[in-house]
């Protein structure tokens, strides 16, 4: 069983405060955590029930493990139903340094919302995209939403938090492409094999001093009616049709 010590530091990583102090972060549910198991990420322990405890002994065998009552499980995690439990992991395995001259980057301007994040990670794995720049004011990566959000993908895409223009003029023989409403139709672009994909906030879209740093403004064109399109989705457009280049 937890020690009461333990319970609070568990606690304590719902915090972004407190997943910096111990460099540690959650990943909850039977999905996220089996395939956490079968990789090659540093688990400090896992906390489940009995009942999955018994059923999966054979992937728990090399893992430090605790059996708590679902109420505790419920109590301990972020999610609105997690009766199977969690895994406590190292941050210290995710210090990237990243190289920007040879490679697809999504790059990310001021996103706050957890779920977008995480579903951008996503969908970078799901198109084979290995990396991701954000600025320093995107929400954060080991969010317990974002890792929820990514399904997993989150142990197979490298990241930096970056001054994004300090990254464009260090990199200035990369092409800029942003997501803007202004740009040319998706559909007539050539993307390269080593580019930046630019997008922006939620709310405000990218920011101005990032624009200046484009090279090729790109629209996805509207047919219907609707307003504007959700950031995870647009991003899914871009690299569906970069990768059909």
């Amino acid at each position: 069983m937890l020690t009461n010590r333990q319970i609070k530091l568990i606690n304590s990583l719902h915090s972004k405060k407190g997943r910096i102090d111990n460099q540690l972060f959650l990943v909850e549910g039977e999905k996220a955590v089996l395939e956490l198991i079968h990789s090659n990420i540093q688990i400090e322990f896992v906390v489940t029930s009995d009942e999955f405890a018994t059923q999966y002994l054979s992937e728990f065998k090399h893992t430090e493990l605790y059996i708590e009552d679902e109420s505790l499980l419920h109590k301990l995690s972020t999610l609105v139903s997690n009766s199977f439990g969690f895994a406590v992991v190292s941050m210290q395995q995710f210090n990237f340094q990243l190289t920007y001259k040879n490679d697809i980057t999504v790059v990310l301007d001021g996103i706050r919302d957890p779920g977008n994040l995480g579903t951008i990670i996503r969908i970078c794995d799901w198109y084979g995209i290995k990396q991701i720049a954000l600025s320093k004011d995107c929400t954060d990566f080991f969010n317990p939403k974002v890792i929820a959000a990514s399904m997993g993908s989150f142990s197979r895409i490298q990241f930096e938090y970056i001054n994004l223009e300090e990254l464009f003029k260090a990199n200035n023989n990369v092409p800029v492409y942003g997501a803007l409403l202004n740009g040319e139709d998706i559909h007539a672009i050539q993307f390269p094999e080593s580019c930046f994909l630019l997008f922006g906030n939620e709310s405000n879209g990218i920011r101005q001093e990032n624009i200046e740093f484009i090279n090729q403004k790109v629209t996805i064109p509207r047919y219907g009616s609707a307003e504007s399109l959700n950031v995870g989705i647009s991003t899914a457009i871009f690299l569906d049709n970069l990768r059909r280049n």
